[in-house]
């Protein structure tokens, strides 16, 4: 079970394929860029892949497809047992 620091420091985060490992931060990302946190240590950074479906507002809406296909059947942080 993932807890918020896991999810939040990107722990157990898959990359995107072609993905930087090191990912971005918020402040270089253009709109409709993956918002998805990646790399762990050093602070919280992004994917930053091309996200084909932007819909901020929308669960997921930030994310890539392949976050988005990730995200599929994972329980909500809000769902699962807080560590």
């Amino acid at each position: 079970m993932r807890s918020i620091d896991d999810m939040i420091s990107g722990r157990n985060a898959p990359i995107a394929p072609g993905g930087d490992p090191n990912g971005f931060v918020l402040a270089d990302l253009d709109r409709a860029e993956c918002r998805f946190p990646v790399g762990a240590g050093g602070g919280v950074r992004f994917c930053g892949a091309t996200v084909e479906r932007w819909a901020p507002g929308f669960q997921h809406g930030c994310y890539c497809a392949h976050h988005r296909s990730y995200l599929r059947g994972q329980p909500s942080v809000q769902d699962e047992e807080l560590v």
